[in-house]
């Protein structure tokens, strides 16, 4: 299934719920973060690159990109920081608690399961929905 995790910006407080519920599922470090200009607050987190260079770097595999979801297996992810590095948007961050890295997966297996993203769940305003979207019939595309 493909979706993305879209961000209204004009329903969002800043209150951070979103973040803070990401941290907590994640080992303390949260995948996603809250950035206000000039007044607006806009949602940031892993924007899921066609050609992933953090991938790229990943000397062990734990970062690769399935379907449409670039997903980070910290099982296997050795803390060597490489995708950190390589990354031009600062996505992946390096969890001191674990040794590993972090990195937004928009929470794939959680929803295959029925369940939400933990930050879409968490936003008390719903500024933030989980988008599913269809693909797109041949008519369409051309």
């Amino acid at each position: 299934m493909k979706y993305k995790i879209k961000h209204y910006s004009e329903k969002c407080s800043g209150c951070g719920e979103c973040v803070k519920a990401c941290a907590e599922s994640h080992g303390g470090l949260s995948n996603c973060a809250i950035y206000e200009v000039e007044g607006k607050f806009y949602y940031f987190s892993c924007l899921q690159c066609k050609r992933p260079q953090c991938a790229s770097v990943c000397p062990v595999g734990a970062i690769e990109k399935d379907g449409d979801v670039v997903k980070l297996y910290p099982e296997i992810c050795i803390g060597c920081r490489n995708c950190e590095e390589a990354c031009p948007f600062g996505v992946p961050k390096y969890n001191k608690k674990t040794g590993r890295i972090n990195k937004c997966d928009l929470c794939v297996e959680r929803v295959a399961s029925g369940f939400l993203p933990y930050c879409v769940e968490a936003c008390p305003n719903q500024a933030l929905k989980l988008i599913k979207e269809t693909p797109k019939s041949k008519e369409e595309k051309e």
